[in-house]
């Protein structure tokens, strides 16, 4: 039987309101390897108490499914959670509606909110002290969480949804969706929820082809919109879902889609941060000081199926 490793407020940091519980699924193995898997969950403990700093005017217990591998492909990490289908909308996730009702919704039932994958075929830097030739642990897990909490989309290869719904007919989307436009400012999928068939192109146009323009993002980008990773190959799970890792001042940002070796930043920037106040988050805000929690901690995985989707974060 997977165990269920579940932390309370005791867990968590004084000022922090989220809580999480993971439920993991590869027991002896991944982050219940008998030689480091409490490091493991130790260090996952951190990451989210650094990113819980920062939503600490919500309350809500966020459930986890959590699967560990290790093989040998290009993605260190995917995360999801969970969204109703609903053509004609912009849906959040279980896990964003669970947060912004300060735990009153929870779309799931007794199911997780949402799951994580990690590879540990990678060498991970599980302190704050990363090797040259190690990733680093925390950002990434920083980064997959952020993924469940809605910084994501629904877009996929040709601007179908998840559902398979073709551009010209109402699809089901993410909300991060809703301010995805092109370099013209032109939304991709009107208010309708419909993804306009002359736009597909502009998901491989390359750097500056796809924009969040949210009122929030676009005031800390200094007035303009924020390019959006558009390669001029669809890369699935990334595409369109993350910061875009060709402009220079976005690349080495938390939610860009790729992440070399070495420290990275665990701070959600200014632009990050408008772009979550604009898919709802209005309370949330950078904190005094990023806590580190004592109590040892958690993380997640598993196959979404229809219900959601999973990004993937990939080595450089």
């Amino acid at each position: 039987m997977a165990g269920v490793l579940a932390f309370g407020l005791m867990a968590q940091p004084a000022q922090a309101a989220l809580t999480f519980s993971f439920n993991y699924l590869n027991p002896g193995e991944g982050f219940d390897e008998p030689a480091v898997g409490l490091d493991r969950k130790a260090a996952l403990n951190e990451a989210a108490g650094m990113l819980g700093a920062y939503f600490s005017n919500y309350t809500a217990n966020l459930t986890y499914d959590v699967t560990s591998y290790s093989i040998n492909k290009d993605t260190l990490a995917s995360a999801g959670s969970g969204q109703f289908s609903v053509p004609g909308s912009f849906q959040e996730t279980v896990v964003q509606t669970k947060i912004l009702t300060n735990g009153a919704t929870d779309g799931n039932g007794a199911d997780a909110d949402g799951i994580v994958n990690w590879n540990f075929f990678y060498n991970w830097g599980l302190t704050d002290n990363v090797a040259a030739n190690a990733y680093d642990f925390k950002k990434v897990a920083i980064h997959e969480l952020l993924h469940s909490f809605g910084f994501a989309g629904n877009i996929n290869d040709g601007g179908v949804d998840n559902e398979g719904i073709a551009p010209g007919n109402q699809g089901s989307w993410a909300t991060f969706d809703n301010f995805l436009t092109d370099a013209s400012g032109n939304r991709l999928i009107d208010t309708n929820g419909v993804f306009d068939s002359t736009k597909v192109a502009v998901l491989t146009g390359g750097s500056g082809s796809v924009l969040f323009n949210g009122a929030n993002a676009v005031a800390a980008n200094g007035g303009a919109g924020v390019n959006i990773f558009a390669p001029t190959t669809w890369t699935v799970g990334s595409s369109a879902s993350h910061l875009d890792d060709d402009t220079a001042a976005l690349a080495e940002l938390l939610m860009a889609s790729t992440v070399s070796t070495g420290l990275k930043t665990r701070e959600i920037s200014a632009i990050e941060l408008g772009i979550l106040k604009d898919i709802g988050y209005t309370q949330v805000a950078a904190p005094a000081a990023v806590p580190v929690p004592s109590a040892v901690w958690l993380m997640l995985s598993g196959l979404m199926g229809v219900f959601g989707v999973n990004r993937q974060r990939k080595p450089a």
